[in-house]
């Protein structure tokens, strides 16, 4: 283990190869989730779950931006902003 590595958890070796796989985002929360891991003293498998998860997450909300986008949908309309006292009508003819 280099020197390098005790003090930044992220390699460029890492880096590189999170890029090559097209995980670089991943590097966002990278060092934090391994520090959570540590002081958690998680299993491996548990660690790479949760970093995977992460990934899964930003993808999703990601992806779902870019829809929403791509529709024309005003950004300032979203599901925790619904008034459900609101009376709402229907196009019959559509």
């Amino acid at each position: 283990m280099s020197t390098s590595t005790l003090t930044d958890p992220l390699s460029p070796e890492l880096r590189t190869i999170l890029r090559a796989l097209k995980l670089g985002k991943m590097l966002d929360t990278l060092p934090e989730r391994i520090t959570l891991a540590k002081q958690q003293h998680l299993p491996h498998a548990e660690f790479l779950e949760l970093v995977l998860a992460d990934e899964v997450t930003r993808r999703e909300h990601t992806s779902a931006a870019l829809r929403a986008r791509a529709a024309g949908l005003d950004p300032r309309m979203r599901l925790e902003s619904w008034d459900t006292t609101a009376t709402v009508r229907y196009d019959q003819q559509l």
